[in-house]
Formats: C-alpha cells, structure tokens, sequence
C-alpha cells in the first residue's frame, strides 16, 4: 500500500512538473522619437536618436535599436519610461541615453498577443545649457579660419540648391579642390564650458571628403593648446551622400587642463587623395552641456 502511494506521489510530481509555463507575450513596437525644440533658443530639430532605453514599473527591459518590436511577459496597465539613445561619438559598440533629452513617460496597457504602439516624444531638458548655436541662418558664420587654410566655409541656400538644404534657408558649405585643398578654422568666439560635467558637440554633415573635428584649450596667458582630433567624419559614396548626425562627446577634452579658462573647437579637412573636389556640408552645430 505504502508503495503504491509513493509511485502515486512520484507520479504527480512528474506530472506537475512537467506543466508548462504560460509565455504568451504581449508586444511593444516603437518606430521612432520626435524631438521638439524651441529654434530661438535651441536651434533646429534634428536629432539621430538611434535606440529606445525601456523601463517598465522601474525595471529594465532592455535597450532596442530602433525601430523595433520586442515581447514583454505581462498584461494589464503598467508605468513606462523611454529614455532617448545614441551612438557616442558616432561608434555603434558605444550607445548611451542622450543626457541633455527627456524621457518619455506613459501609463500603458499590455494585452496578450496584442501589439502596444509608443510615439514617444522628448525635448531638451531644462538643465541643458547651450553654448554655441550655429544654424547658418544668419548674416555671418561662426567660425574663423586659420593661418594655414586655403579655403573658407560660404553658405548655400535653398534657392541655389533645394535639393541639398534640408533645415531652414541655408546651410555652411566647405569645397575642396585645385589649390584650394585645406580647410582650417574654429569658432569665432571662446566658450567657457564646465569641465566637472558633460558637454557635446552636435553637427549635421553632408560629405564626399572626411572632416575632422576637435577641441581648443585657451590659457589665461593667451596661450592655447590644440587636442588631437576626437572624430573624423568618414566620407560618403560620392553620388549617394545623404545629410547625417552625430553626437561627439568633448567632455575628456574639456576637462584636460585644470588650469584653462576657455575652450574653442575646430574643424579640420584636406582634400580627399581618391577625388577631384571634396564637398562638406554642415548645419546645426551645437555645443551643449549640462547646468
């Protein structure tokens, strides 16, 4: 009796076991952010957010390159919070959370086989400083070229070439070519920037010839000290170039000297060895750091 009692209990505990976990997911899709800017204040709206952080009643539930769909375990109404991501300095092997945008906050419900849709929206924080706008709107350019440069930036307008200036009137334009193959220049003006906190570039390029940029510490005796180049923007296909963003993270630069007052940055191109003219568009420069 006692032995057919425990092959019953054996037999139950297999069983119970063996019963199968429900994972019916629910599914979260998010295409895209929409980044909203003040233009006065904070230039123009563009933006190469890359990757959505996902939280969900405080825990993470993973970073997604965007757009994307991914299964979530859960149903009913929870807390979601969508922090805005990109590549730092450009490299894919290094995304993080954009410091100077705002989350994405919603109260959501999930439905087993059911696809929940975010638009998710973020803006400039209210602790984002900015320290140089460069929109090539106004009369001048904000750069200055150097001693060495062959070539100055000019801009182009969207009536001389519409199919080329994406964000307001204008844009800057540097063209390599002839005698004309370096282009060396920096910001007019010096900007005082914290150097216990972060602080980022952000240009838009169009280019068929690499651009390099970097980071210029000025000392109280008038002395300055030019960094190595942080990036260089690789050139596009020519024929195929498209207009692109990048976020250059120029804290480590800045912080370099504890004794520097003021900082520029540069921009820095020769002439390509594999063309004949080298073309480099740029608009909405921005340089940006945390209050």
């Amino acid at each position: 009796m006692i032995r057919k009692l425990l092959t019953t209990a054996i037999i139950l505990i297999v069983i119970l076991g063996c019963k199968k976990v429900d994972t019916t997911p629910s599914w979260v899709r998010i295409d895209a952010f929409t980044l909203t800017t003040n233009e006065v204040e904070e230039g123009a709206n563009s933006h190469n957010i890359t990757d959505a952080w996902v939280f969900m009643d405080g825990k993470a539930l993973g970073v997604y390159e965007l757009p994307c769909k991914f299964p979530v375990l859960a149903d009913g109404e929870h807390e979601f919070v969508i922090y805005p991501g990109i590549k730092n300095n450009g490299i894919s092997s290094s995304r993080m959370r954009y410091p100077f945008y705002t989350s994405f906050e919603e109260t959501a419900t999930l439905t087993y086989h059911d696809t929940l849709i975010f638009e998710p929206k973020t803006a400039y924080s209210s602790a984002t400083g900015f320290a140089f706008i460069e929109d090539f709107e106004s009369a001048g350019i904000a750069f200055v070229k150097g001693p060495t440069s062959d070539t100055n930036i000019r801009f182009v307008t969207k009536a001389e070439q519409p199919e080329i200036v994406k964000y307001g009137d204008k844009c800057g334009l540097i063209t390599l070519q002839g005698n004309d193959t370096l282009y060396a220049g920096s910001t007019q003006e010096s900007l005082i920037l914290p150097k216990s906190k972060e602080v980022f570039l952000e240009i838009d390029y169009r280019n068929n010839n690499s651009i390099a940029t970097g980071v210029i510490s000025g000392f109280i005796d008038g002395t300055v000290q030019e960094h190595t180049p942080l990036v260089i923007l690789n050139p596009q296909d020519n024929g195929q170039e498209v207009w692109k963003k990048i976020y250059i993270n120029l804290s480590e630069d800045v912080s370099a000297y504890s004794n520097s007052v003021s900082h520029e940055f540069y921009l820095l191109a020769s002439l390509d060895d594999n063309i004949s003219e080298g073309n480099i568009y740029i608009d909405n420069i921005k340089v940006v750091y945390a209050k």
